[in-house]
């Protein structure tokens, strides 16, 4: 089979294959239209004319059980720093595959509400972002589909064409399009005709969509300041203590943990528990004795830590999709993506623009994650600086905790004040509706145990719609 391309093209698409990779700029194509026919061979010609190993591809099936459930699946496939990533089909045909094909649809509207945060987020974040829609008539298919390739059998994994033309071409083009084709990420339309004319407009629409993201200053995206709009849990916090019977209470708690875990096991929804809190405020305690309740074959705790030489090549959150759990599952944060809004900025790890833009980025993901289905739990462990400062001296006598305790944490002791405004305008900026912040008083560790299991307790109770034992 001879080349479509021409050659000058594919020494052009060489040469900006290059110039990606040295200026170490992600690009992510993704393609999308009614005919998977054709889009499978536009990526085929594509990819015969680019180095293979600086290419990521991927093929969405919107109809497979087994693909990508949410956007956050998506951002798990984006590319690194200096590569190219071709998607064939992408987030859109499972938007449209899971919408209502006549009347209104909200959640139609909630997902594309969710496709534009997340491409804004794309492209805040540096990832030159390029649309390609093949657009194609009916009558276009049938007098050219054939010359795109083979017809494929349905139940073939091969096939490119598990949707339904009829409603995608109705939902894109009657609700889809108008409402994602955004100046920061346009679409670019090619009509479907004769192969090689097809493939050279699209070949044609890439390169000078490169030309010009390569040549294109970083446009800041800076906002005045971060504004602190929701009510913040600490000026009110309870300080309790523990439960005269804490033994009996911590095992009541554990026992219907463990049940309603396996009704969440059932349910088609999720759980994360996330938790932030000052230096020996008790974060690993409370995931203890949180875990000791579960079944560990249906949980993992993530512990952030400095991103790895992969994690940094990739977009901020990026690290952290990767953990987000399938259906029925948990995962545990033990510290989260809210390090950017107060180690990354206080140590200068992130830029000024990435801090101001970070509570509108992290509201967005946090949204995805709770329209998706998951249930999300956020906790901030507060304690006082004279008990931080006892726990410190406590750990460096024991030998079994001393390992605990690091001159990092001494210095960022010495920066308390600076640390807790940031804490303040953190949860005012991301204390949503739909993931509040619970902040537990930690001064005595055995009440913020109970209290951590018992709002993991009552909250699955409210979203699995159970009674107490």
């Amino acid at each position: 089979m001879h080349a479509l391309i021409p050659d000058d093209l594919v020494s052009k698409l060489n040469q900006l294959q290059q110039r990606i990779l040295a200026e170490g700029l992600p690009v992510l194509i993704i393609f999308e239209g009614s005919s998977g026919r054709v889009i499978g061979r536009v990526n085929n010609e594509l990819i015969r004319c680019l180095e293979p190993r600086g290419v990521i591809y991927n093929h969405f099936d919107p109809a497979d059980p087994a693909c990508p459930r949410t956007i956050l699946d998506f951002l798990q496939q984006t590319p690194g720093k200096g590569q190219i990533g071709l998607c064939d089909r992408s987030w859109y045909s499972q938007m449209i595959e899971r919408s209502e094909k006549d009347g209104e649809d909200e959640a139609l509207d909630g997902m594309l509400d969710d496709i534009n945060d997340f491409e804004r987020y794309l492209v805040q974040n540096g990832v030159l972002l390029i649309k390609v829609l093949l657009r194609a008539t009916e009558s276009a298919v049938k007098r050219y589909g054939p010359l795109y390739g083979p017809s494929v059998p349905r139940r073939s994994f091969l096939s490119m064409d598990h949707i339904d033309p009829a409603k995608y071409r109705e939902v894109m083009f009657d609700r889809v399009y108008e409402r994602t084709d955004t100046e920061y990420a346009p679409w670019s339309m090619v009509t479907v005709r004769a192969v090689e004319e097809t493939v050279l407009e699209t070949a044609e629409t890439i390169i000078t969509a490169i030309e010009d993201g390569l040549k294109a200053e970083p446009s800041p995206h800076l906002p005045a300041k971060i504004e602190s709009v929701y009510p913040n849990p600490r000026k009110n916090k309870e300080r309790g203590e523990e439960p005269s019977s804490y033994e009996d209470v911590l095992n009541q708690l554990s026992e219907e943990l463990g049940e309603l875990q396996m009704e969440l096991s059932v349910s088609g929804r999720s759980m994360v528990v996330c938790f932030e809190g000052w230096d020996a405020a008790g974060k690993g305690s409370c995931i203890k004795h949180l875990c000791h309740a579960l079944n560990p074959r249906g949980y993992e705790v993530f512990q952030t830590k400095a991103p790895t030489e992969e994690e940094a090549k990739h977009t901020y959150l990026w690290r952290f999709s990767k953990s987000v759990p399938r259906r029925g599952r948990i995962t545990v944060y033990d510290r989260t993506w809210y390090g950017r809004m107060m180690v990354e900025h206080i140590e200068g790890f992130c830029s000024e623009e990435e801090y101001r833009r970070s509570p509108l980025e992290i509201n967005a993901f946090e949204r995805i994650m709770v329209s998706n289905g998951t249930i999300l739990l956020k906790f901030w462990l507060d304690i006082t600086p004279d008990e931080q400062l006892a726990r410190f001296k406590k750990r460096t006598k024991d030998p079994l905790k001393k390992w605990k305790i690091t001159e990092e944490d001494w210095r960022n002791r010495e920066r308390w004040d600076d640390y807790d405004a940031h804490v303040d305008v953190m949860i005012g900026s991301t204390n949503t509706e739909y993931a509040p912040w619970t902040v537990v008083w930690s001064d005595n560790k055995k009440y913020s145990r109970v209290k951590v299991l018992k709002a993991v307790v009552e909250v699955l109770r409210r979203e699995l719609g159970k009674q107490p034992l």
